[in-house]
């Protein structure tokens, strides 16, 4: 009986393992923005929170999404210190920009994993053409790019619609090499 067990055990346990392992992924099709968008529903970002701070960098009918508003940010909360994200100070930045602990704790281990993945970006990214626009740094941006594919991944069970395509762009998402402009390497 015993041995009967072990065996049925042993089995089981191999039928997990094998459930386990991705299926083939087509790493050479695009995903489709608009299959995607909707796969994880993220929190509202509370930029209003660093109004005060940013509040030039946040004008009425412009995209939220700048180097200058996430730099603003940054600084504000002290999330880099010596050229480093600080853990508290970025779980203080998490806290005012969401609210939602889910999405805190995703988006900060996000944070903490994105350091490679940055320093890549910066050092292949193109130089942009000098002019009158205000030239920010965009390494806050990148930082928020990062974390933003990494909550992708990573989202949690309760905000994640589970479609078939929204599967399969994950699966992708976490198996397939993206390369950057002239590298072969994986940014995450």
């Amino acid at each position: 009986m015993a041995r009967q067990i072990a065996i049925a055990l042993l089995i089981c346990s191999l039928v997990a393992m094998a459930s386990s392992i991705p299926i083939d992924v087509d790493c050479t099709r695009r995903q489709d923005f608009n299959v995607v968008k909707d796969c994880c529903a993220y929190p509202t970002f509370r930029f209003d929170q660093f109004k005060s701070q940013c509040g030039k960098y946040m004008p009425v009918g412009a995209p939220r999404i700048s180097p200058c508003l996430y730099e603003c940010i940054f600084n504000a909360t002290n999330t880099v210190v010596n050229g480093a994200i600080n853990p508290d100070n970025a779980r203080l930045m998490l806290e005012k920009l969401f609210g939602n602990q889910d999405f805190e704790e995703v988006y900060f281990n996000g944070l903490m994993g994105c350091s490679d993945s940055v320093q890549e970006m910066l050092s292949n990214r193109r130089p942009r053409p000098q002019g009158k626009t205000e030239q920010c740094s965009p390494f806050a941006i990148f930082y928020g790019f990062c974390a933003q594919r990494y909550v992708f991944n990573h989202c949690p069970s309760s905000s994640w619609s589970g479609t078939e395509s929204c599967e399969m762009a994950r699966l992708q998402n976490m198996n397939c090499a993206k390369p950057s402009r002239g590298s072969s390497r994986r940014l995450l």
